[in-house]
């Protein structure tokens, strides 16, 4: 057996242990060779534990190269604990961050134009104006893996979180990929976040993304009109506010889990329009929004209780990182 199918051998068995989202770097690859040639000898390939004792090699190299406290499962470099003694007096040390969006490539195929996010053999076709929290964010993944029938989505956050995104069968070849499927991601926080593929449980490529804080432009231009409508026609529980009234809407975050429904937090001015009633709403107020196979509609309505109830029923109905946009109104 040769030294390259060796190599490729502790790679392998690597990939099954908790390191299996290190990516294994040519500097790496010659470290563990020499070391190898050190301790073993030429001849150790043959001797009956000699295979054990390099994949220990490779075990106590990987660990004494990660830094302390870090998660190997994250790809993030390793800080210096001291100055450079090459760089000159008052000089810093750049470590390259190694966790940052993946570049978007424009292309053609067959005279067609496509663009893309992340390198081969994972790839995604996605909206340009790309992923905000809690919202779902339809993407078309581009695979190139002629020995996989499906695969398994798994999301990072830099921090180490891990969000499982299902399994999913891959279909046809698309424009130059050997094959894609398509899937709907919501991701919970701004950041920057790993989209990792598996295949038969192991590492097969990784997308990186920017998760962005607020409301998506597509979002924001489906649910305006359909608050608004709701907030100038509602007789039931705004009827007190007459048929003419004047609405002021501020989104202050949506919750779009899946493509039929939404839930809309928002603060909203409603005056009444008619000089006889001279009264109006400022309040925060929470809409379920629904698709009922026509079109989409506000399904309910809340806000908070008066009085002494108004703390307790303001924390019930909105999320944290609302209640903390809402202190501008306060």
């Amino acid at each position: 057996m040769d030294e390259h199918k060796r190599i490729e051998q502790l790679k392998e068995r690597v990939d099954q242990t908790v390191f299996r989202n290190v990516h294994f770097t040519r500097a790496m690859e010659e470290r563990v060779r020499s070391k190898i040639c050190r301790n073993t000898g030429s001849l150790a390939w043959r001797q009956p534990f000699a295979f054990t004792a390099a994949l220990l090699l490779v075990f106590v190299l990987l660990w004494s190269a990660w830094p302390a406290g870090s998660d190997p499962g994250q790809e993030q470099a390793a800080k210096p604990s001291h100055p450079d003694p090459g760089l000159l007096h008052g000089g810093t040390l750049e470590v390259p961050d190694l966790w940052h969006p993946s570049p978007r490539t424009e292309t053609t195929f067959e005279n067609k134009p496509f663009t893309y996010l992340g390198e081969r053999p994972v790839r995604i076709l996605t909206d340009e104006n790309g992923f905000y929290e809690e919202q779902q964010q339809r993407i078309i993944w581009l695979i190139d893996a002629p020995q996989a029938s499906k695969v398994e989505l798994v999301a990072y956050d830099s921090g180490g979180r891990r969000i499982d995104l299902g399994t999913y069968q891959l279909g046809a070849p698309l424009y130059d990929a050997q094959g894609h499927f398509p899937s709907g991601i919501a991701l919970p926080d701004p950041g920057v976040w790993k989209l990792q593929v598996l295949a038969d449980g192991k590492h097969l490529g990784q997308v990186f993304v920017q998760v962005q804080a607020g409301v998506s432009p597509a979002n924001r231009e489906l649910v305006e009109p359909i608050v608004r409508n709701y907030l100038e026609t509602e007789g039931t529980k705004l009827g007190w506010l007459g048929h003419d009234r004047d609405v002021n809407i501020e989104l202050l975050g949506v919750e779009a889990p899946d493509a039929a429904s939404r839930k809309v937090y928002a603060w909203v001015k409603v005056l009444s329009k008619d000089p006889r009633l001279s009264s109006g709403v400022s309040a925060p107020m929470v809409f379920d929004i629904a698709y009922d196979s026509k079109s989409y509609n506000v399904t309910d309505m809340q806000m908070p209780q008066d009085g002494s109830l108004y703390q307790s029923s303001l924390q019930k109905l909105f999320p944290p990182k609302v209640l903390e946009r809402m202190k501008s109104h306060e």
